[in-house]
C-alpha cells in the first residue's frame, strides 16, 4: 500500500479506526494520553482526532494509528509463539542470596553480592520484594556513581520528595528508622566508594539493613584498591556482616532451571548446559530457550536441536561446538 493510498482513504475509515482504538480502550483500561504516546501523535490533536473534530490533516493523523494498530498485531502474533519462562525458580544460588537478605532485613546488617552476569542475583532480589515488607530496590546505574544522585534514587524509591540535597540523608533516615526496613542497590558495581560509605552511614543511623549486589569489581571496591584495605575502608569494611562471592551459577542451578522448562534428554539439555557454562549464564539459556520455540513454533516443528542452535547463532557469535565438554 502505497503513501497516496492511505491518505485517500475515506472518512468512514478513520470512523473504523476509532470504533477499534476504543475497543483496545475498553479492554485493556487505556487512556486516550496512554494511547497518544504509543502513536507519537501529541495528545491534544490526537483528542480532537478521537472526537471527529480535528481540523488539521486527519489522514496523516489516521496512517499514524493505523501503523500503531499493525504493530500491535505483529507484537500479539509473536507473544502468542513464545513460551512463558518460569516465576521464579528456587536454585540453591537464589535460596542462598535469599537466605542472606533475610539476615540482612532482620539482624539488620550490611550484606554483599558479588557474582558474575545471569546467575540470578535480580530474580532473587524481585522475589524478597514480592516476599517481605519495607524492601525497597533500587537498580543503580553510572550517573548513580556520586553520593547525591545516589540517595536521591534510594529517596524515590521510598517516597519522599526531597529538594535540598544536604538533607536528603536525613530524610531517607527518619523515613526508615523503626521500619525494620532493607534497602537493596543492584548493579551496585557503579557506586562509587564514597557513594557506598554513605550507604554504610545510612545503615548506622537508620538501623535498618543494607544489601549490595553486583559484579566482581564491587568488591574490590569495599576492600580498596588492590585488596589493601587502609583506614579510608576499614569503616566501610568492617560494616560487612555476610557475603556471597559466587563468579558462575552451580550445576545445580542449571538443572532446576532446565526441569522448571520442562526441558528434558539430549542433546538439547548438553547444547543449554554449555549455554549455561557461558558468560551471562543462566540469563542468556533462558532468552536463547525462549527464541528457540518461538523458531520451532513458526516452523510449525517440535523443539529440537536445530532450534537451540539457530537461536544461539543469533544471540551469540560464540561457537557452541568449541568448547564442548
Amino acid at each position: 500500500m502505497t503513501l497516496v493510498e492511505t491518505e485517500e482513504r475515506p472518512a468512514d475509515d478513520q470512523e473504523a479506526l476509532r470504533a477499534e482504538v476504543r475497543l483496545i480502550m475498553a479492554t485493556e483500561k487505556l487512556t486516550q494520553q496512554d494511547i497518544a504516546k504509543e502513536t507519537g501523535i501529541p495528545y491534544g490533536t490526537f483528542t480532537p482526532w478521537m472526537g471527529g473534530t480535528y481540523k488539521g490533516d486527519t489522514a496523516d493523523k489516521a496512517a499514524l494509528v493505523r501503523r500503531w494498530l499493525e504493530t500491535r498485531r505483529v507484537r500479539a502474533r509473536t507473544i502468542s509463539v513464545l513460551p512463558d519462562a518460569p516465576g521464579f525458580v528456587a536454585t540453591p544460588t537464589a535460596m542462598g542470596i535469599l537466605d542472606l537478605l533475610n539476615f540482612a532485613q532482620a539482624a539488620p546488617d550490611f550484606v554483599v553480592v558479588v557474582g558474575g552476569a545471569g546467575i540470578g542475583k535480580t530474580s532473587a532480589i524481585e522475589a524478597q520484594q514480592r516476599r517481605a515488607p519495607n524492601v525497597f530496590v533500587i537498580t543503580a546505574d553510572p550517573i548513580m556513581a556520586s553520593p547525591n544522585n545516589m540517595l536521591v534514587g534510594v529517596a524515590e524509591a521510598i517516597g519522599i520528595v526531597e529538594k535540598r540535597s544536604a538533607w536528603v540523608s536525613r530524610a531517607i533516615c527518619n523515613r526508615l528508622r523503626g521500619s525494620s526496613g532493607l534497602i537493596i542497590i543492584d548493579e551496585a558495581q557503579h557506586l562509587s566508594t564514597s557513594a557506598l560509605d554513605q550507604l554504610r552511614s545510612i545503615h548506622d543511623t537508620a538501623k535498618i539493613g543494607i544489601a549490595v549486589a553486583g559484579n566482581e569489581s564491587l568488591y574490590a571496591r569495599l576492600q580498596g584498591a588492590g585488596g589493601a584495605r587502609g583506614s579510608q575502608f576499614a569503616q566501610l569494611f568492617s560494616r560487612v556482616g555476610m557475603r556471597i562471592n559466587q563468579p558462575k551459577s552451580k550445576a545445580k542451578d542449571i538443572t532446576a532451571l532446565l526441569d522448571a522448562w520442562g526441558l528434558q534428554g539430549d542433546p538439547i539439555v548438553r547444547l543449554l548446559k554449555q549455554i549455561a557454562a557461558k558468560p551471562g549464564a543462566l540469563r542468556n539459556m533462558t532468552k536463547t530457550i525462549r527464541l528457540a520455540h518461538m523458531l520451532a513454533a513458526g516452523s510449525g516443528e517440535t523443539l529440537d536441536e536445530r532450534h537451540v542452535r539457530a537461536a544461539w547463532e543469533q544471540l551469540s557469535a560464540t561457537n557452541l561446538d568449541s568448547d564442548a565438554a
